[in-house]
């Protein structure tokens, strides 16, 4: 029975990751539509695939010295691509003042709060980071309600950070002494193997997402309001309600942050620091594993999250899933070592961060109530020993010290949609709060979706091969191996059945109204840990390491099932295969560009305007708007608004627009509304109004519409551009 589950679970562990491989060797080779193939996809290909070579090669030669600095030398080769123009250059250095004078602030605070015992001070670092981002999010926003929006405003609040944590560093000798000490170890002496491994495949899995953070913003909710809302904050000197559209209400916490980039640099400022979150949550995945086992699960765990596409993806864009990730994995963090040191100052930690994760996106409510009903049914059974003995005392206590920083947090952003809109959650529930800025027909209604059972049930398979229905934006392959390798295939469910279930149950909650794996995002660190927990265990026993927490029994009968250089060997190939593999699916994900990684940008071939307006249709038309001045105007098909100083009204997220489109019933009561309402143009784009007919098709816009009453201003690329006629006015 012992051999059949040893059989069994290694048979799982190994079908998941060439399962993945598999799938995200036919996306490369077949991609599905809008994503292509083009011709120099083999050679990117070819490229990758010597680098993981290289690396399985130098590392079976003990070569550990060799990948380290071979690891360096490739990050300083891409410093100096990026450090080749001004803009980016200015922009990198004030990516690192921030990160500094963050962890600074974070890590006095954290003192302050906590007096930690028990951590690392690498991991209290990472938690220090994601708390002095929160500074910085809280403090942009009180600038934003004080009408202090302003360049030298900024700049003067980092610089007084940046004294404070100056000063705070200098009376920090035990970190002075430690930094001195990480520093000089990491250029003299000899790397771990395992370490300088890890090391380099990290560089080769961030590379990518690098360059591309390196260039203007070009994806979807970028443009739509994560950037473009910043910017009109800072224009007009504050926080105002921008009501073109329903998801400028949903810029929060991380959109603070992006307005502080923006207000002290330009882009690719924003895209960095989604770029810093992404290596934050992959050394915070290290943390979780380690803390779940050792240091080699915490490196296995980190490797694969970091791999995973989807992480890719949003870390080199401007998208604020990767920040509610950061917070929700640090409530996580402080969640499990609460349980070691059961002491009240972790659970106001783990409020500040989970009112972080809340003001950032509401998503995270699901997420993290598992831990939080979690928290309050076992604080009290630690000494009464009775699952239902919870005194009104410990549910107080539990409560004003997680609670209180979880409203104190989150309320701001509820107190400014509900003055906005009357909807504190706007637009979500709305068929609860009724606000009146919501669409009159039943649309975007946030509510339980149907065959959740089924949905569920499919996805652990689904989620390998085909992802593509939970992340459109992606052609396939983006989880991995992750949602079946999380399984517990051959680590003892019992010990970790409470992170397991949490997990279950935060994905169950997320599934119930919504199945996108973006919002899954901060769920991966620990799934990521669960699997290395799998790996981990095979690389064990089958390489016949001294038992840590491991029954000798399994380990006898897996050392009887395959020869053991061989499945060493094989074990390790299969693991660098998947590795590769997940470049595949990332790579397949830049379809707006044949060269696939911005290269010209980076040769100076090509200017960040020209790359832009070679990706963008509508980029010409917002040009020639900003040549005249600001204006209002009615967008059908088109509903990017970040290029532009003009206000873009479109049907799909507008109530205003989409009630004038939908109620004008001739042309003529179609102009009449939108001169009454002060709109100057008409923007129309056909290819996109065509693939969503029941949002942007009405009788009212014909060409009756466009010959009487408005004249054509641009035409290029299948964007048409017409003013209305002011003589009919």
């Amino acid at each position: 029975m012992l051999r059949m589950k040893i059989q069994l679970g290694t048979t799982s562990i190994v079908f998941s990751l060439l399962s993945s491989i598999i799938v995200a060797g036919l996306v490369f080779l077949h991609p599905r539509a809008p994503f292509v193939a083009y011709e120099n996809d083999a050679a990117i290909g070819l490229i990758y695939l010597l680098v993981f070579l290289g690396a399985g090669v130098l590392y079976l030669l003990n070569a550990g010295r060799a990948l380290y600095l071979l690891a360096w030398g490739i990050i300083g080769v891409l410093m100096l691509v990026a450090a080749r123009t001004t803009h980016i250059a200015l922009n990198l250095f004030l990516l690192l003042w921030m990160m500094w004078l963050s962890w600074r602030v974070g890590k006095q605070l954290f003192k302050w709060i906590t007096h930690p015992d028990g951590l690392s001070p690498r991991e209290e670092d990472a938690l220090s980071l994601a708390l002095g981002w929160g500074v910085l999010m809280a403090l942009t926003l009180l600038l934003g309600v004080s009408g202090l929006y302003q360049h030298w405003v900024f700049y003067a609040m980092l610089v007084v950070l940046s004294i404070w944590g100056a000063f705070s560093y200098h009376q920090d000798t035990e970190t002075r002494r430690n930094t001195f000490k990480i520093f000089l170890c990491s250029f003299v002496a000899k790397p771990n193997l395992a370490n300088s491994l890890t090391f380099f495949l990290m560089v080769i899995l961030a590379a990518g997402s690098f360059l591309w953070a390196l260039a203007p913003a070009v994806r979807y909710d970028a443009l739509s309001y994560h950037l473009a809302v910043p910017l009109r904050y800072l224009a007009a000197g504050r926080m105002l309600e921008l009501p073109e559209s329903f998801q400028t209400y949903s810029a929060h916490y991380g959109e603070m942050l992006y307005t502080l980039a923006l207000g002290i640099g330009t882009q690719p400022l924003p895209t960095l620091l989604n770029f810093s979150a992404g290596l934050l949550l992959a050394a915070q995945t290290y943390f979780i594993g380690r803390r779940l086992r050792n240091h080699h699960t915490g490196l296995i765990a980190a490797l694969l999250l970091y791999s995973a596409p989807i992480i890719g993806i949003e870390s080199a864009t401007a998208y604020t899933d990767i920040f509610v990730a950061v917070f929700v994995t640090a409530a996580v963090q402080v969640f499990l070592h609460w349980q070691e040191i059961p002491a009240t100052r972790w659970l106001l930690m783990m409020g500040i961060f989970s009112g972080l994760a809340l003001g950032t996106k509401l998503n995270a409510l699901f997420l993290l109530l598992p831990f939080w009903l979690w928290i309050l049914f076992t604080a009290e059974t630690r000494r009464a020993q009775s699952f239902f003995a919870i005194p009104s005392r410990t549910l107080r206590l539990c409560g004003s010290f997680l609670f209180i920083p979880i409203i104190t947090l989150w309320l701001p952003w509820l107190l400014r949609d509900f003055i906005w809109t009357g909807n504190p959650i706007f637009p979500n529930y709305n068929q609860i709060f009724h606000s009146p800025e919501w669409f009159n027909a039943a649309f975007f209604r946030i509510q339980p979706t149907s065959g959740i059972a089924l949905r569920m049930l499919a996805f652990p398979w689904a989620g390998i091969t085909d992802s593509y229905r939970y992340y459109h934006e992606a052609p396939g392959a983006v989880l991995g191996a992750l949602p079946l390798l999380g399984f517990p295939w051959l680590y003892d469910w019992r010990k970790y059945k409470g992170l397991f279930l949490s997990f279950l149950a935060a994905l169950v909650l997320v599934f119930a109204y919504g199945g996108s794996v973006r919002y899954l995002m901060p769920l991966f660190p620990l799934l990521s840990a669960l699997a290395a927990l799998n790996v981990y265990a095979l690389f064990l026993k089958l390489n016949k390491l001294p038992q840590i927490n491991t029954d000798k029994k399994i380990c006898v009968h897996l050392r009887s099932l395959v020869p053991f250089r061989v499945s060493v060997v094989v074990l390790f190939a299969l693991v660098l295969l998947y590795l590769f593999s997940t470049r595949m699916a990332f790579t397949m994900r830049w379809w707006e560009i044949p060269e696939r990684y911005p290269f010209k940008i980076w040769l100076g071939i090509q200017t960040s305007e020209e790359f832009v307006e070679d990706i963008l249709p509508v980029y010409g038309a917002l040009e020639y708007l900003d040549q005249y001045g600001e204006f209002k105007v009615f967008s059908v098909g088109n509903e990017l608004r970040l290029y532009t100083n003009s206000a873009i009204y479109g049907p799909l997220f507008s109530k205003e627009a989409y009630n004038l489109l939908h109620t004008s019933a001739t042309p003529a009561v179609l102009y009449e509304n939108l001169a009454q309402n002060g709109y100057d143009y008409v923007l129309y784009y056909p290819p996109e109004a065509a693939h969503r007919p029941g949002d942007y098709t009405s009788p009212a816009l014909s060409e009756e519409f466009f010959s009487q009453f408005t004249t054509q201003v641009y035409a290029q690329r299948d964007i048409y551009l017409y003013a209305l006629d002011s003589d009919q006015k």
